[in-house]
This record gives C-alpha cells, sequence and structure tokens, in this order.
C-alpha cells in the first residue's frame, strides 16, 4: 500500500479538532484506504465526525482510534456508522474507555454488518454485560473473524454467554480473552465450545485478574452528575414536580449529604499489564479544575495492586507535588494484603492532614519501587467533592 493511499497520524496529538479536519478531508478524498489516528487525545466529539465522514466515504477500509478517549458516546457513532458503511474491514477502538453501553452499541451493529472482519477492543472496561450483548450478535454475524477483547473486565458470566455464541458461531478464527477476570467455570467452558466450533484456531485466556481487585474500585461519578445531584437537593432545577420534592437544602447541608453517603468525584488511574513480564513502577494522577471553577476537597486516596503471586505487605511511596512540581509531602505507605495476592489501602485527610491541601494542578504519585515487578491489575483513585460557593 503506497503512501498516497494512507493517513498515518498516530501521536500527532491532533484532538478533536484535527479529527473534525480530518473527517472533512475523507469526504472528499477518492484513494485513502487507511487512516491511523491512536493516541492523538480525541474524544466523543472527533470520534463522531470520523464516524459521520464513513457514512459516505467509499474508499477507507481500515481505521486505528486505538489510544484515545472516544468512551462509550464516541463507540455509539462508530456503531451507528457500520450500520450503514460496507466497505470497513479493520476497526480499532482499543484503550478508548469503552464499557459496556459502547459494547452493546457495537454489539447491535455486529447483527447487521456484511463487512467488518477484524475487530479489536482490548483495554477497555467492558465487562459481562458488554459481552453478553458481543456474545447475542456473534451468533448470528457471519464475517467477523478476528475479535480482541483482551485487558477488559469480563467475567464468567460474559464467558459463559461467548462459548455458547461459539457452539453457533463458524467463523470466527481468533478471539482474545486474556487479563480479564474470567475464573475456571468460565474457561472451562470456552475450552469446550472451542472444541465444538472447529473454526477457532486461537484462543487466549491466559493470566486472568482475580475478580476481587475490580470490585475494590470506588465508583466514581462524573462531574455532570455530582450536580446534577447538588442542584436536586438545593432546589436549583426547575422540574415540574418540583413541589412534590423535598423542600430544598442549603448549599453546605447538601455538600454534607453528599460527603457523607461518599456521592464523590474523582480521578483515576489504572494500569493493566499487557504480559506478566511488564514492570510497573509508578501511578500518577494530576488534580482536576472544579466544573464550575469551586475549588475541591479531597475525601480520599486509594492504592491497589493486584500481583502474580502471593502479596507481601509491601510499603510503597506515595508523594505529593504542588503545581510548581516542588514536593509537598512524601511518605511510605503500609498496604495491607486482601486475600491472596491483593494490596488495598485507602488514606484518608485525618490519615495525612497535606491531603487537605490538595487542589487543581496538585500531582499524586505512586512509586512501588522494588515491588514493581510482576503486577496484574494496579490502579490509584482519588475522590473529592467540590466547594460550594
Amino acid at each position: 500500500m503506497s503512501e498516497s493511499q494512507r493517513e498515518l497520524l498516530d501521536r500527532d496529538q491532533i484532538g478533536d479538532v484535527g479529527a473534525q479536519a480530518v473527517a472533512e478531508a475523507l469526504k472528499v478524498s477518492r484513494t485513502l484506504v487507511s487512516i491511523d489516528m491512536r493516541a492523538n487525545q480525541i474524544g466523543a466529539v472527533g470520534a463522531r465526525a470520523i464516524a459521520e465522514t464513513l457514512k459516505v466515504n467509499k474508499t477507507v477500509v481500515e481505521v486505528a482510534l486505538s489510544q484515545n478517549q472516544i468512551g462509550d458516546a464516541g463507540a455509539r457513532s462508530i456503531a451507528e456508522t457500520l450500520k450503514v458503511n460496507t466497505n470497513l474491514r479493520w476497526l480499532t477502538l482499543s484503550s478508548n474507555q469503552v464499557g459496556d453501553a459502547g459494547a452493546r452499541a457495537i454489539a447491535a451493529t455486529l447483527k447487521v454488518n456484511t463487512t467488518l472482519k477484524y475487530l479489536y477492543l482490548y483495554h477497555n472496561q467492558i465487562g459481562d454485560a458488554g459481552a453478553q450483548a458481543i456474545a447475542e450478535a456473534l451468533k448470528v454475524n457471519t464475517n467477523l473473524i478476528w475479535l480482541h477483547l483482551k485487558l477488559n473486565r469480563i467475567g464468567d458470566a460474559g464467558a459463559q454467554a461467548i462459548a455458547a455464541a461459539l457452539r453457533v458461531n463458524k467463523t470466527l478464527t481468533e478471539l482474545t480473552l486474556g487479563r480479564n477476570c474470567i475464573g475456571k467455570v468460565g474457561i472451562r467452558a470456552l475450552e469446550k465450545a472451542r472444541k465444538v466450533n472447529g473454526i477457532l484456531t486461537e484462543l487466549d485466556v491466559e493470566e486472568q485478574i482475580n475478580p476481587l481487585a475490580f470490585s475494590f474500585l470506588p465508583r466514581l461519578t462524573t462531574s455532570e452528575d455530582w450536580q446534577s445531584v447538588f442542584h436536586l437537593l438545593t432546589g436549583r432545577h426547575e422540574l415540574e414536580n418540583q413541589p412534590a420534592l423535598l423542600p430544598a437544602l442549603p448549599a453546605e447541608i447538601a455538600e454534607l449529604v453528599m460527603d457523607e453517603a461518599e456521592y464523590f468525584q474523582g480521578v483515576q488511574h489504572i494500569h493493566q499489564a499487557w504480559s506478566r513480564y511488564n514492570r510497573l513502577e509508578f501511578l500518577k494522577l494530576t488534580m482536576p479544575r472544579s466544573s464550575d471553577g469551586n475549588s475541591i476537597r479531597v475525601k480520599a486516596i486509594q492504592v491497589l495492586r493486584e500481583r502474580q503471586s502471593e502479596a507481601k505487605s509491601d510499603p510503597f511511596d506515595l508523594i505529593v507535588r504542588d503545581e510548581l512540581g516542588a514536593v509537598r509531602y512524601k511518605w511510605a505507605a503500609e498496604a495491607p494484603v486482601v486475600g491472596s495476592n491483593i494490596q488495598l489501602v485507602t488514606i484518608s485527610p485525618t490519615d495525612h492532614p497535606v491531603i487537605r491541601q490538595l487542589r487543581a494542578g496538585w500531582e499524586v504519585e505512586v512509586q512501588f519501587g522494588q515491588s514493581s515487578c510482576f503486577v496484574r491489575f494496579a490502579s490509584l483513585s482519588v475522590g473529592y467533592i467540590e466547594r460550594q460557593c
């Protein structure tokens, strides 16, 4: 394939604006067959622009959008395009924060699309619900030959659903499900289905993550959700049934209610190792700005780590830096063992007063040091609430 037929934009950091420009160019292109826009900070807006263009473009057969932030909204846009696009053969949406909602949208498309052959969805946030939807699609899809779902959050229920689909599907030849959280029951179901299938030549179910690791992750809300609930409590929403609601609460009381209910926003850095030999030395987060310009108050910092084998209570360094990069605090945090191979620690402002000082632009870093080898899964989460004026 000549360079005139390819558009290589990987790691150019073009963002949504750049993606929209590419989309406009694709509307008039008559020779381009492949576009590579990996690692470009493209969000749902950029994905939607590309998706709309692919509804009319008749030459592009390969699209790479991995390592962006298109999320479920972007995945839904791409899925709608695949219902009408008849030339795309190869698509990667890996490392894009796609969850069950995005997976369900793509699954619905796979039931009607007749041309896509290679689909890469590894390193996302797809769980059992998304896997079950994809499984239903595989029962009727007759063109997909490669499906990559490694490094997601699929458990036994999702694996069993896919196994049932493999007993019916006669076109899929390669399926990767390694480093999810599938147990022995799910793996047995997949292996039995593979023997019945007779077509599937490659099945990867290696190195599954302990399901407990995912269950311990904090459920962090979005800024929009936080604001919606806060405004509901304070009566700032104009709703048709407003008189039927409880009397509006003062802002400080509403904030206290959400605080006690652990209804937090947050930022999170999750690492899932690609292979058993990955070395994870640190995780890092930068505190964001409040959605409405107000200050934030950190409620907790959580560090979670799952090892390949039995864990030891190894300490790690937690470092806080201000917006200028100066170290404000550093301490060795003990991480108790939960289960056989999981370490979990939650640090509150009462444990370390410096946490109360964290604000936008400050950085939180965890350094694992000598204990960084053979880590399957690790996460650093910071939960906070927004102070209201």
